[in-house]
């Protein structure tokens, strides 16, 4: 899932967190040092008395990369608070009921029947790797279970959401002290694939299961232009695929950056400084969050 894995792999790991034995990492052929792309927001007009640091994240990393660089430590000691996509992922039992409620429903066609024949023998092998019983799948809304599967791709590299920079950004400014705050609750976040119309969500599994072959090469790529702040190649994996399609993509990607603008340009009225982490995606091209918030008269510098 290269497009769509800044905005799922978060939510994906609520279908398997639970789940024991990961297999060994994969080889990967990442970039082992890199400089994340990092901008800096100050208002320009009265009012307009917060600063905030935007850093574009990845919401799963391999065990032997340093991402984090001067520049991003020295916005993380002058921030009060870190802010999020979402919190209570770590409440994995409420986190699994939620997304169950929203998943599950009567009347669901087998899975099989949601995409082409000629994906059939794909999907069983994914279903089979995937160790997921196939009547739970047949269950779920195909947004559901398209989530579920590509969770089990990014299991089936030895990744997995626990060593996120989310994560790892949340136990930093704990132990500081220091507040954080999200931007979406679980069930809000994972509501907008929920009322995805069907025909999107059918793209969506056709997607997984037809880039389950290249999940290793796209993770690689994905991972690689986060890590060396190619915004143009973040913007090119961000416009192809499912998010080509413009309702996806305002569900997924447009309708969430607008709310975020909303609460964000609230918190920059009032004094204090913000770390915001949020999946790189979001920060990506003619939609990016940032773009926005310099459309209602913010300074927006790239300082990494």
């Amino acid at each position: 899932m290269r497009i769509l894995a800044p905005i799922l792999t978060l939510l994906a790991a609520l279908t398997l967190g639970a789940c024991n034995n990961s297999p060994e990492p994969a080889n990967l052929n990442t970039v082992k040092n890199g400089t994340p792309a990092l901008w800096k927001v100050t208002g320009t007009q009265p009012g307009q008395t917060g600063v905030a640091y935007m850093f574009g994240t990845i919401h799963i990393l391999p065990d032997d990369v340093q991402w984090r660089t001067p520049a991003l430590e020295t916005a993380i000691a002058e921030s009060d608070r870190l802010v999020i996509e979402v919190l209570g992922l770590d409440d994995t039992k409420s986190a699994a009921k939620t997304f169950s409620r929203l998943a599950v429903s009567p009347g669901q066609q087998k899975l099989e029947t949601r995409i082409r024949p000629s994906l059939h023998d794909d999907l069983e092998r994914i279903i089979d790797s995937a160790n997921i019983p196939e009547r739970a799948l047949n269950r779920m809304e195909t947004w559901a279970a398209a989530l579920s599967l590509a969770s089990a791709q990014t299991r089936g590299l030895g990744l997995n959401s626990s060593s996120g920079v989310e994560e790892k950004l949340t136990e930093q400014f704990t132990k500081a002290g220091k507040p954080i705050e999200a931007l979406e609750t679980i069930e809000l976040q994972l509501g907008y694939f929920d009322k995805l119309p069907e025909a999107q969500q059918r793209q969506m599994l056709t997607s997984v299961v037809e880039d389950s072959i290249d999940a290793q090469q796209d993770f690689e790529e994905l991972f690689n232009a986060w890590m060396t702040g190619n915004i143009e190649q973040m913007v090119t994996l961000t416009d192809s695929g499912i998010l080509a399609d413009p309702t996806t993509r305002k569900y997924l990607l447009v309708s969430r950056n607008l709310d975020w603008v909303e609460q964000l340009d609230k918190r920059l009225q009032k004094p204090g400084t913000s770390l915001v982490a949020v999946g790189a995606a979001h920060l990506a091209g003619p939609d990016a969050v940032q773009e926005t918030l310099a459309q209602r008269g913010y300074k927006i510098e790239k300082i990494q």
